[in-house]
């Protein structure tokens, strides 16, 4: 039985860190707000009807595995680099090149995002996701 609940605490820690390491690269990334995180996390409170959250799920179902795999790129743009820096430190400006357009096509999503959101919440719903992000900021 303690093996079991070890195993078990094991696993609940991995998966905790995976999560807070996720949440810092996206951080790390982009410092542009999640936005979407908020709508849909606070959907109820922001009374979005029917069509509104069928619309935000589908967005981020087809636009979060593109940004999560941007997030990817860039770390391991950012790990290459320092390396690279570190060793013959040869094409460095052409890798930092190449890492900080990585960045700029994540900026871009998240400002399409923030464009769809506002084609899709009302401008009172807009308000309240700001105002719900600063207030967790």
């Amino acid at each position: 039985m303690k093996k079991i609940i070890l195993a078990f605490m094991l696993m609940f820690m991995s998966i905790s860190t995976l999560s807070a390491n996720s949440g810092y690269a996206f951080r790390h990334a982009n410092p542009l707000p999640n936005l979407m995180r908020v709508a849909m996390g606070n959907a109820d409170l922001l009374d979005l009807n029917k069509e509104q959250r069928k619309s935000l799920m589908a967005y981020a179902k087809s636009n979060r595995p593109k940004a999560r795999a941007l997030v990817k790129k860039i770390l391991e743009q950012e790990k290459a680099l320092m390396q690279e820096a570190l060793t013959t430190d040869k094409g460095v400006d052409t890798m930092a090149d190449k890492m900080l357009e990585s960045r700029k096509n994540l900026i871009e999503m998240k400002s399409a995002c923030r464009t769809f959101l506002k084609s899709v919440l009302t401008e009172k719903q807009y308000k309240q996701v700001i105002s719900i992000y600063k207030s967790t900021k």
